[in-house]
């Protein structure tokens, strides 16, 4: 019965024919060994489907690769595989490009190829941080220009009665000052303009101050003109504040005679705002304001967006891409990673849960960052409206039947043994956190298990204890669970975190063969622990090893494959095992 874990065959395989699709039958891999004509030998098929009736058993690739069959890899993962994932093509850096145009034709292409193939897919993802467009995410939030005419005026009138700000007070109190000739300094609005008086001797630190508040200069190190027409009863100082307050901002004087003029200057702000602080000093006399005028030429005024106008933005942004990409797969792809890796491994706040990811968390101090590729919409969005509004637009914008739609969230560390599953721990409870307004849904459960197989049995035993106990986690949840990214590598010698890992050329046989018993002991525990009604699939990663310069776990032993298909590994017969159950 077991007869498969001993052979180190040449992969045969069997073809899937495409007559329904008036296609020629793909060429097959020249075989090695004698052609296999027993079903045996395809992993889907070690499955009991009596006794796990809805469990679909996938591969990730690359969807060029399948599309154009390379090393066989499509004919390869339709005898072997239920489902399907793109390891990269269905997220959002791979069809939204720096301008926010989307060209989604490639998953097209993949959504036709696995019709014709027969099988299903399972769509990885829709809402994540990493491989986004953050210039242009970014970009949608940022200040906004105000389309003005050239030239135009804002005036102190305009001011008053928009913002009600007409302010006079003592320099050293800050009391409002009455407009009353009966005491020493006072501002009144006449028929004529702004009258400023200061009665008080000169020299005694006193002065008269009016200010004129609003979003009157709002965009930072452009040049304004302000333009003062006034005149005094005798030569005066008018000291003006522009902007904000010490130091940020802009300051100087203007000397006022006795005949009404203007008086111009250039001023440019330092921060958003634009107030403008006009103050007498020591001046005896009376200052009569007949104009304020600021000007600027051309579109050059903008406006920040509000905390609430940025979330509506990027909740805009959100919807957009996930409408696309429900329009482009049609109702074909049934099940998703609605949102992928939320959560953070540190809880900074000792709320007892582990923190959502962010910038802060992730020491990134500049959300500009454009090259890496990096954005936490959740940093906007808040902790709550990020998956809530990624979980509502899956939902609105899918094709198909609403009760065939599975959404997911997605994590990876889940099985941790260093804090005991607190991971796993903290996303049951932020899944009841996100569902809390009762209008949420999230249907599953995905760990991700990027792990590794260790020489040591005693920390390989503690892994495997907390495997078990994620699995029971997960159950205990009542949710769809899945095994989404599984891949493993191995690591020589009894440090935890220091040993060697391992590149594929240095595995010996007993290693292999411990790797092949770990996938056993892996998809036994999932059919064993998880209840046949949420045994939505497990997904292997990785089908093949990591290529020496490959981006993801190079040159290590992560596939079940040697590179090329050209190989079953031990690791294949221990996954086979785990499906059919063998003791």
């Amino acid at each position: 019965m077991k007869k498969y874990l001993f052979l180190t065959m040449v992969v045969a395989l069997v073809f899937v024919a495409c007559e329904k699709d008036n296609e020629p039958t793909p060429e097959p891999i020249d075989p090695v060994d004698p052609p296999i004509d027993t079903v045996e030998y395809f992993l889907k098929t070690y499955v009991d489907r009596s006794l796990h009736p809805d469990f679909k058993f996938s591969g990730a690739l690359d969807v060029t690769e399948f599309h154009n069959n390379k090393n066989g890899v499509r004919d390869t993962v339709t005898a072997h595989f239920d489902e399907i994932v793109a390891g990269n093509a269905m997220k959002y850096g791979s069809v939204v490009n720096g301008s926010g145009k989307m060209d989604f034709s490639r998953v097209k292409t993949f959504v036709s190829d696995a019709k014709k193939a027969g099988l299903t897919i399972y769509g990885h993802t829709l809402a994540w941080h990493s491989q986004q467009q953050p210039g242009y995410l970014l970009g949608l939030m940022a200040d906004k220009e105000v389309d003005v005419p050239d030239n135009e005026k804002i005036d102190i009138a305009d001011v008053e009665i928009k913002y009600s700000t007409l302010k006079s007070w003592n320099y050293w109190k800050a009391d409002f000052v009455q407009a009353d000739n009966n005491v020493d300094y006072s501002i009144k609005i006449t028929k004529e303009g702004v009258l400023i008086t200061n009665k008080k001797k000169a020299n005694d630190n006193y002065m008269v101050q009016y200010q004129i508040a609003g979003n009157l200069m709002t965009k930072i190190g452009t040049k304004y003109t302000m333009t003062i027409k006034a005149k005094a009863t005798g030569d005066a100082t008018l000291n003006y504040s522009v902007g904000s307050w010490y130091p940020d901002n802009t300051s100087g004087a203007i000397t006022i005679d006795t005949t009404m003029k203007e008086y111009s200057v250039t001023v440019s702000p330092k921060v958003d705002g634009g107030f403008v602080l006009l103050q007498t000093g020591n001046f005896v006399g009376d200052i009569l304001i007949e104009s304020l005028v600021i000007t600027h030429k051309g579109s050059n005024k903008t406006l920040a967006m509000t905390a609430e106008q940025k979330r509506d933005t990027l909740a805009w942004a959100m919807d957009r891409w996930i409408a696309g990409m429900m329009e482009a797969t049609d109702g074909y792809v049934k099940a998703w990673d609605v949102v992928n890796e939320a959560l953070f491994g540190d809880d900074k706040d000792k709320d007892g849960l582990y923190d959502l990811q962010n910038y802060e968390n992730n020491n990134i101090s500049d959300p500009s960052n454009v090259s890496s590729g990096t954005f936490y919409w959740q940093a906007f969005m808040g902790d709550l409206e990020y998956v809530r509004t990624a979980v509502a637009s899956a939902r609105k914008h899918f094709k198909g039947n609403p009760e065939e739609l599975k959404l997911f969230v997605n994590d990876y560390n889940l099985e941790s043994d260093w804090d005991s599953n607190k991971k796993v721990r903290s996303l049951v409870e932020w899944i009841k956190k996100w569902e809390a307004d009762g209008v949420t849904k999230i249907d599953g459960i995905g760990t991700q298990m990027h792990i590794s197989c260790f020489e040591d049995d005693g920390i390989q035993r503690n892994i495997e204890n907390h495997i078990v106990t994620m699995f029971e986690i997960m159950a205990a949840s009542g949710k769809l669970c899945r095994i989404s990214e599984l891949d493993m590598g191995y690591v020589r010698g009894n440090s935890r975190w220091n040993g060697t890992k391992l590149k594929t050329s240095q595995l010996t046989e007993a290693e292999h063969q411990k790797m092949a018993d770990f996938y056993k002991f892996i998809v036994k525990k999932y059919f064993e622990i998880i209840p046949v009604a949420q045994q939505y699939g497990i997904c292997q990663w990785c089908l093949t090893d990591a290529p020496a310069g490959g981006g993801w776990r190079g040159g290590e032993p992560v596939g079940i494959w040697t590179e090329g298909f050209k190989q079953r590994k031990a690791a294949y017969y221990g996954f086979a095992d785990g499906l059919a159950g063998v003791e």
